[in-house]
């Protein structure tokens, strides 16, 4: 019995996927992972995580809880000082989050807070961060401390970081979140 070229090519690609197994989000141990993660609550700023994030750097994993801490809310005018039009209709933001290493590798350096934390308005929609290399609004708030990739973190260690970012006009920042990678849901806390 011959069979068609067509209906060769059907089997080799349902062999082909068989031997693949099931694709990432799909299968038994994707399940297991989102069933055994708690849901994430809304926090309000100042609450510290309930659930800890890992943060990695040069081979050194630590274990944190995180706290967003404070916004605070600057002028549009702000941004004059940049002159550039692209800063139109935006208000810069810095944000304050704390992190205190609670279990892991320690003690270890390097590990960058800033880099998962974002902004949302409150229609959801992300916003930018401001990135200026070597140079600050003038307007940037007193004790607002970037990430320092030197800093050395032993157990039990905090270290409050901040950053600025830029929500329009009108539309205020209305949640700060934390990314825990691509399958756990980003921790959040809710801007008063």
């Amino acid at each position: 019995m011959r069979r068609s070229a067509r209906t060769a090519a059907i089997a080799l690609a349902a062999l082909l996927l068989a031997a693949c197994g099931p694709f990432a989000g799909e299968g038994d141990g994707a399940k297991a992972s989102k069933a055994s993660e708690p849901p994430v609550k809304t926090l309000r700023l100042g609450e510290p995580s309930t659930q800890t994030t890992e943060l990695t750097h040069n081979g050194k994993t630590g274990k944190f809880t995180i706290t967003a801490q404070r916004v605070v809310v600057g002028k549009a005018s702000d941004l004059d000082e940049l002159k550039d039009e692209k800063y139109k209709g935006w208000v810069p933001v810095w944000v304050y989050v704390n992190a205190k290493l609670v279990d892991g590798d320690a003690p270890m350096t390097g590990a960058m807070v800033m880099s998962d934390v974002g902004v949302r308005t409150a229609d959801d929609v992300p916003v930018t961060r401001l990135l200026m290399m070597g140079q600050d609004l003038t307007s940037k708030p007193a004790g607002c401390e970037d990430d320092a990739p030197a800093a050395e973190w032993k157990k039990g260690d905090d270290h409050t970081r901040c950053a600025s970012y830029l929500v329009p006009e009108g539309k205020p920042a209305a949640f700060v979140t934390f990314s825990r990678g691509y399958y756990k849901e980003p921790l959040k806390w809710a801007v008063q």
